[in-house]
């Protein structure tokens, strides 16, 4: 990796950090692994919160279903994540098994469903999460899961500024 050695990063103050910080991730191969299976991947996201991010990831999901596509959807929206209600999967639990935690099945066209809502004992519980918490999550989303082979998988990303 050349992050943190380029010309242009002589003279930063945040040098060292990066320098620090550029080595291979240890858990990006079994990241890699579980990404791999999946064909395409679409992200939705916006800079600003209650733009109906979550409604175009669901429709959006379930369009590609009656197109006959394997379709997931992650819902890394951790501050208030509003999929598994759309999707109709509230109150499942995600189950883990020797292969991953297994996504919930969505009744609408069979969508596979992740999202930190369905993985809290009380779905009204408000999530505030932050900086490495937050990245540790999704991280955890990303290498854990099992989804399997999918066409595609769609991310309703949380807000960027948050």
């Amino acid at each position: 990796s050349r992050i943190g050695r380029e010309k242009v990063c002589e003279g930063c103050p945040g040098r060292e950090m990066c320098l620090q910080f550029s080595g291979q991730d240890a858990e990006q191969k079994y990241i890699d692994i579980r990404m791999n299976a999946v064909k395409r991947k679409i992200l939705v996201l916006s800079g600003k919160g209650g733009v109906g991010k979550s409604s175009i990831a669901c429709n959006l999901a379930i369009a590609l279903t009656r197109l006959s596509k394997k379709v997931g959807v992650a819902d890394l929206d951790i501050c208030g994540p509003s999929v598994p209600s759309m999707m109709g999967v509230d109150g499942g639990k995600i189950i883990s098994t020797s292969y991953g935690w297994q996504p919930l099945t969505s009744p609408h066209g069979g969508v596979k469903v992740m999202s930190v809502g369905s993985l809290l004992e009380d779905q009204d519980l408000a999530v505030v999460w932050r900086g490495p918490r937050k990245t540790a999550v999704v991280k955890r989303f990303l290498k854990d899961t099992f989804w399997g082979r999918l066409d595609y998988l769609i991310f309703d990303i949380l807000d960027l500024l948050t």
